[in-house]
């Protein structure tokens, strides 16, 4: 087994190393905190898209509601015009 002496080009080596594997460290760190930065912000804007798809969901069975009351009174109206229309309907002058 050698044991290498430690020069002082052999240290200032190290020493590059040392910062340039702490600099890679920082810029690991930063581009970890942006993400979760970003995750945080991409799972916010899910949760107020889920928000906006339950008030639409809400919205359409209002909608879909609404139109069956209107078709229910669409018929109604129907059933009296045609009631109305049929010779033993009140219309007819024979009756």
């Amino acid at each position: 087994m050698s044991v290498e002496r430690w020069t002082d080009e052999r240290l200032d080596q190290l020493a590059q190393l040392v910062d340039s594997n702490s600099r890679a460290i920082q810029a690991l760190a930063n581009l970890a905190a942006e993400d979760r930065q970003e995750g945080v912000a991409i799972l916010q804007s899910l949760q107020v898209m889920q928000q906006q798809v339950a008030v639409m969901q809400q919205q359409v069975q209002e909608i879909q509601q609404e139109v069956r009351g209107v078709q229910t009174e669409n018929q109604r109206i129907l059933d009296i015009l045609l009631k109305e229309r049929r010779p033993d309907g009140p219309d007819n002058p024979e009756n």
